[in-house]
């Protein structure tokens, strides 16, 4: 009876170690963790007058990205459009939520997700809320999480700050 009990154990405990896969690794709620601190660290403005640069913002996310990635973003001067955002509002700016969606485990053990990141916008008796949309791909390297792929969906926002002009015709600094 004992012999049985403990064959059935070992069978179950095959079963179930047998049924997980690389993709176990990618907990929700540590993904959205991950991601929501990325985010902060990307879109974190506290003074819209001297705003952290491109380089700034770069080095505060490079933890959370791989290096093609970021190589990637710096190259096409991504982390720019915050800053030129604050210099031309002069809103601060923080994360308010992340909500992740999974879409796709890859053959290569990446993983897909859908987000909508919202970012507050404030300034004195200003505050507004956008939302953005956008997609990236999660790898696991067997220690910590890497983003391989980060997509955001312009919005109008901050295409209208980014074009924002001073009554001089110039851009607002």
């Amino acid at each position: 009876m004992k012999k049985s009990i403990w064959n059935l154990l070992l069978i179950g405990m095959i079963i179930a170690l047998s049924s997980c896969t690389d993709t176990d690794v990618y907990n929700d709620k540590d993904i959205k963790n991950f991601v929501k601190e990325y985010k902060t660290k990307q879109y974190a403005v506290e003074n819209p007058s001297n705003p952290p640069t491109a380089v700034e913002i770069g080095e505060r996310v490079k933890p959370f990205l791989t290096e093609e990635e970021y190589d990637y973003f710096y190259k096409r001067r991504y982390f720019h459009f915050i800053n030129v955002v604050a210099k031309n509002t002069g809103y601060k700016s923080k994360v308010q939520d992340i909500t992740l969606e999974k879409t796709e485990e890859n053959e290569d053990g990446t993983v897909d997700y859908d987000y909508v990141l919202t970012v507050e916008y404030y300034h004195d008796n200003f505050s507004e809320a956008v939302e953005t949309k956008g997609q990236l791909t999660i790898q696991y390297n067997g220690e910590n999480y890497k983003i391989t792929r980060d997509w955001e969906q312009p919005n109008q926002f901050v295409q209208e700050a980014i074009l924002k002009t001073n009554n001089n015709g110039g851009v607002k600094h």
